[in-house]
């Protein structure tokens, strides 16, 4: 997500694409900044409703992986249950089964939730889930989640939050 120029992009587009593969003109200065925040906005809303789905879902006693694999065949589908499912256990490799740890931590996901607020606020756009998302991370922060990936937001759901043992 890049904002610039349009005669500028086309001499920065092939250094980019060494740092990624999706390379995305959007407009002139802050556009890409722009995207980024509405993308993890976004992104946070799903994990977030995933989250809660998931744990309604085994309190009511259906098996995990039963009712990942129903949501991922079925109109609830999105990235934040097919690809980096919150529960441990159902998508092997992503953070949720180890610990929480690595992936977009918790700190970032509320940096950015936040700045989508000052741009909703600035731009009188109304975002209800963006903001209950971002008062949801700031919870799981002040709980010493911090450092947690994104995902850990089921653990609030699930668990209420035990706390982190400190890093040695």
């Amino acid at each position: 997500m890049v904002g610039c120029e349009e005669a500028k992009f086309a001499g920065i587009k092939t250094l980019l694409l060494h740092m990624g593969k999706n390379v995305v003109h959007c407009g002139g200065v802050g556009m890409g900044e722009a995207a980024k925040i509405c993308n993890n906005m976004l992104m946070a809303i799903s994990m977030v409703g995933v989250a809660e789905t998931m744990n309604l879902g085994t309190r009511l006693g259906l098996d995990s992986k039963v009712l990942a694999g129903i949501i991922n065949t079925s109109s609830g589908r999105c990235w934040s249950s097919d690809t980096y499912n919150p529960v441990p256990g159902i998508k092997p490799g992503t953070p949720s089964c180890n610990n929480y740890d690595g992936g977009f931590v918790n700190n970032l996901m509320a940096k950015d939730l936040g700045l989508a607020q000052n741009a909703s606020t600035a731009t009188m756009s109304p975002t209800p889930m963006g903001s209950l998302a971002h008062q949801l991370y700031r919870i799981l922060i002040t709980k010493g989640y911090g450092g947690k990936d994104f995902s850990s937001i089921y653990q609030f759901f699930q668990e209420g939050l035990p706390p982190v043992e400190p890093k040695k």
